[in-house]
C-alpha cells in the first residue's frame, strides 16, 4: 500500500496537470493508481473536464474522485485564497473500491437500512469504510450521515461539504469523467485497509459536567435541576477574565456521546452551537436534535490557542495505535472557520498533523461541514478539523 500527494498553484492546467503527474510519479513510480482525490479550487471549474481527462490517462487513475474548495490542502501547504490543484492517489493491492453518487431525492425515499445496502450495492458485512464529499446546497448532508451510520453501524466515515459556492449549481462533484453540479460522491473501500480517524472540534470545556433534568426537542429546560441560565451565570462569575470575555463569542455545548464512562475527556463531546437563550425561563436552545433527559452536558469554550492545543492531544492519544498500524497517507478535512482566521498564521492543521504523525502523504480541503465520528457514531460538525490515516488492515 503507498500513497502520494500533489499540490499545484499553476494557472495553466496544462502545466498543472503535468506538475501533479511528474510529483506523483515521483513518489509512486510504476505502481498502480486505484484510487485518486483530487481538490480543486473553483477557479479551475471551466477547464475541468479537460483537467480530470487529462490526469485519468496519464496516471491511468482506476478511480479519480473530487470536489471544488474554497481552500485547498496538499504535501505540506493550506491554501486558502488563490487558484491551487491538489492530488492524492494510492495504490491500494487487493482493496475493492467502490465509488458512489447519492442525490437527494435517494434520501428523501429512503426507508432505513436495506435501502442503502442495496443502493451502494455495499454489504455491510464487508466492513466498508467511506469517504463522503457531500454538496451542501443540495443534500442534506446530516440526515443522510445519520441514515449510512445507521445501515452500517461502527464503521469509519469521513468526508467534508464542498465549499467555494455562493449559490446552488456553482459547486462540483465528480466521478472519473462524471461531473455533477449537485448531490453526493464517494468512495467505499473494502479489504485490507484500516481508516484510523481523529475529530478535533476545537474546544476545551469549562465547568463541570452537568446532568439535563428536563429539556423538549433541542431547548434544555433544567441542568442539574436549575435554569440553564443560572447555572451559566454562576460558572461565569467563576471563570478568569479572558474566558468570560471569550465566552460572549464562542460558548458552545458538548454533549457526552458515551455516558457509560466514569469520566469525560476531550474527544468525548460532540460540539453544538447555542442558538438561542430564553431570558423569562433561562432555557437554552441547542443546535442539536438529540437532547434529552437524563444526558450529560458541558459549556465549553472555542478559540485558536484550544483548538490548537485540542489537535495536538487528540492526535497523542492516537500514538499507541499509530505505533501499533503505522499509516502511509491521510487525508484531512478542515472548517473554513479554522485557518488563518483562528490561529493567526498558515498551515496549522497540516503542520501539526505531520508533526504527530510523521511526513506523510496528505490531501484535502477547506470545508462548509467535516464528517466524522464521535465514540461509535458518525455527526456534521463545524469549525472541526477531521483526519482520516489510511494503512494496512
Amino acid at each position: 500500500m503507498r500513497f502520494s500527494s500533489a499540490l499545484t498553484t499553476q494557472s495553466d492546467t496544462a502545466k498543472a496537470v503535468t506538475e501533479l503527474c511528474e510529483c506523483t510519479r515521483a513518489q509512486l513510480g510504476n505502481a498502480r493508481v486505484d484510487l485518486a482525490f483530487l481538490f480543486v479550487s473553483p477557479r479551475y471549474v471551466e477547464t475541468l473536464p479537460d483537467l480530470i481527462e487529462d490526469l485519468r490517462v496519464r496516471l491511468a487513475a482506476r478511480n479519480l474522485v473530487g470536489c471544488t474548495g474554497a481552500g485547498i490542502i496538499g504535501v505540506d501547504r493550506e491554501i486558502e485564497q488563490g487558484a491551487a490543484i491538489s492530488l492524492w492517489a494510492g495504490s491500494l493491492s487487493n482493496v475493492l473500491i467502490e465509488p458512489f453518487r447519492i442525490t437527494q431525492a435517494q434520501v428523501e425515499e429512503s426507508t432505513g437500512p436495506p435501502f442503502w445496502h442495496s443502493e451502494l450495492d455495499v454489504d455491510p458485512k464487508l466492513e466498508p469504510s467511506f469517504i463522503l464529499l457531500p454538496d451542501p446546497f443540495t443534500s442534506d448532508a446530516a440526515r443522510l450521515v445519520e441514515e449510512l451510520g445507521e445501515a452500517y453501524p461502527g464503521r469509519p466515515m469521513i468526508g467534508g461539504l464542498v465549499s467555494g459556492a455562493r449559490k446552488p449549481g456553482e459547486n462540483r462533484v465528480w466521478i472519473n469523467e462524471k461531473i455533477y453540479e449537485d448531490g453526493v460522491v464517494g468512495v467505499a473501500l473494502i479489504g485490507p485497509v484500516k481508516l484510523q480517524t481523529v475529530v478535533s472540534q476545537g474546544c476545551r470545556p469549562i465547568g463541570e459536567p452537568l446532568i439535563v433534568t428536563k429539556a423538549q426537542r433541542n431547548v434544555v429546560l433544567e441542568l442539574a435541576s436549575q435554569p440553564p441560565g443560572l447555572v451559566l451565570q454562576k460558572l461565569l462569575k467563576e471563570l478568569p477574565e479572558n474566558d468570560r470575555h471569550l465566552a460572549q463569542q464562542a460558548l458552545f455545548v458538548g454533549r457526552v456521546i458515551n455516558e457509560y464512562q466514569e469520566e469525560f475527556h476531550r474527544g468525548d463531546f460532540l460540539i453544538r452551537n447555542i442558538i438561542g437563550y430564553d431570558q423569562s425561563t433561562g432555557a437554552i436552545a441547542v443546535g442539536d436534535r438529540d437532547i434529552r433527559p437524563g444526558q450529560t452536558i458541558q459549556f465549553q469554550l472555542r478559540d485558536g490557542s484550544a483548538a490548537a492545543e485540542d489537535m495536538r492531544e487528540l492526535l497523542a492519544k492516537q500514538q499507541a495505535q499509530i505505533k501499533l498500524n503505522p499509516p502511509h497517507g491521510a487525508l484531512l478535512f478542515s472548517c473554513l472557520g479554522r485557518g488563518q482566521s483562528l490561529f493567526g498564521r498558515p498551515n496549522h492543521d497540516i503542520e501539526t498533523l505531520r508533526a504527530k504523525v510523521g511526513p506523510l502523504p496528505v490531501a484535502g480541503f477547506f470545508c462548509n461541514g467535516e464528517i466524522g465520528p464521535v465514540g461509535d457514531k458518525v455527526f456534521v460538525h463545524g469549525y472541526t478539523s477531521v483526519v482520516g490515516l489510511f494503512g494496512p488492515a
